[in-house]
């Protein structure tokens, strides 16, 4: 194992429990998934990290206080067994559960998260040099999760469409079940990395469903449609699903079909289409909605040019707020470590419209997407709900 020697702020950051250390200034040249043991300018064991240059970071695996020798089996499933302990005290694993079950230097794995979902899990991997590490953990997943195999995903830096992947244990089906409080979704383990259902927003979900019943909601960038079936399990008057994707909107329809909906019912509509040119003529025909749901994606080159949430987002906003009648509901999610207040954009939107805003409630990531305080970039999702 190589030893390496860190400069003083990267040993405080260390310290402090910062567990991606942010190399693009160290001059250091290592090879990806190299393992390496830290120390300070005197010889001194600090850490073991594993070196990941494609995203510019050393990935601190262990301290002293962990008395590890290396970052192997051991380790790793010590780590893991500890992850499944917290989300077993949540409450969450079950026969067919959704769950996050690693979310990196929360639980002491940076470079990796997981996602619990039925019988099979998705190990996402942030480099090509962690994927042997990432079988290691596949691995363990498989034996404290109980579960049938696990789908290793690289989620490279760039996002491509089609990640490389391998199977560890048995080969998913090409669609299936998983399960969040009982509520069915149709997830495509083999897709890309996006499989159909985004964890994080679980604990949003229930509070949607309080606030949706008798409502006219409409849903922007619905994707597979999990908000929208949340809204129409919960009694909301009508649902309306808007997305760019026709193949999608049919995945949010099975989602429908799982939880007992008939899709063709009049009061679920699906919308193939982009979500500003569906305002402007749902504003034009002076259509109003109880209930509108923004969580649009942080980049789309959708509608022919890049579209960003810090730049594009308040005038969304403004456009929601005139189908919006006076009480009404606004819930508004961003999913950026990048974007400054939330709330700040909500307001600027809603001073273009000439409204105004009462925030009801704010959240973000739910108890099993555990972050490390010297990492606060690690807590992206904000939420806010909005009386308008």
């Amino acid at each position: 194992m190589k030893p390496l020697v860190l400069p003083g702020e990267a040993l405080s950051f260390i310290a402090g429990g910062g567990r991606d250390v942010d190399t693009a200034k160290l001059g250091l040249t290592l090879t990806a998934g190299e393992h390496v043991r830290v120390t300070d300018d005197r010889g001194n064991e600090v850490a073991l990290g594993v070196a990941d240059p494609e995203n510019t970071r050393l990935r601190i695996f262990a301290t002293l206080e962990d008395r590890f020798p290396a970052v192997d089996g051991a380790l790793i499933g010590w780590r893991v067994e500890r992850a499944m302990r917290l989300r077993k005290l949540l409450g969450l694993p079950g026969e067919d559960a959704a769950y996050r079950l690693l979310n990196g230097a929360g639980d002491g794995v940076p470079g990796f998260t997981c996602d619990v979902l039925g019988r099979y899990a998705v190990l996402y991997a942030y480099a090509t040099g962690l994927v042997p590490l990432g079988r290691q953990l596949a691995d363990a997943v498989r034996g404290f999760a109980g579960l049938d195999g696990v789908v290793l995903k690289v989620r490279a830096r760039g996002g491509a469409a089609a990640p490389a992947q391998e199977v560890v244990g048995a080969t998913p089906p090409e669609r299936i079940t998983a399960r969040e409080r009982g509520v069915p979704f149709e997830i495509h383990p083999h897709g890309g990395l996006n499989v159909g259902l985004f964890t994080d927003m679980r604990e949003h979900r229930v509070g949607l469903a309080r606030i949706a019943q008798d409502r006219a909601v409409l849903n922007l960038f619905s994707y597979t449609g999990a908000l929208s079936v949340t809204c129409a399990r919960a009694g909301a008057a009508s649902v309306t699903s808007v997305d760019t994707s026709a193949g999608v909107q049919a995945w949010a329809q099975s989602n429908f079909r799982l939880s007992g909906l008939d899709p063709s019912d009049k009061r679920w509509r699906f919308e193939a289409g982009d979500a500003v040119r569906f305002l402007a003529r749902a504003a034009k025909a002076k259509e109003r909605y109880d209930l509108v749901i923004i969580d649009p994606p942080t980049f789309s080159t959708a509608r022919g040019a890049p579209w960003t949430l810090d730049r594009d987002y308040p005038d969304l906003i403004a456009q929601a707020a005139e189908v919006i009648p006076e009480g009404g509901l606004l819930w508004l999610a961003a999913n950026t470590h990048e974007l400054g207040s939330l709330g700040r954009l909500a307001g600027k939107g809603l001073r273009k419209a000439n409204r105004t805003g009462v925030v009801l409630d704010q959240g973000s990531l739910p108890p099993d997407y555990p972050t490390v305080l010297a990492q606060p970039r690690d807590r992206y999702l904000q939420v806010i709900l909005l009386r308008v």
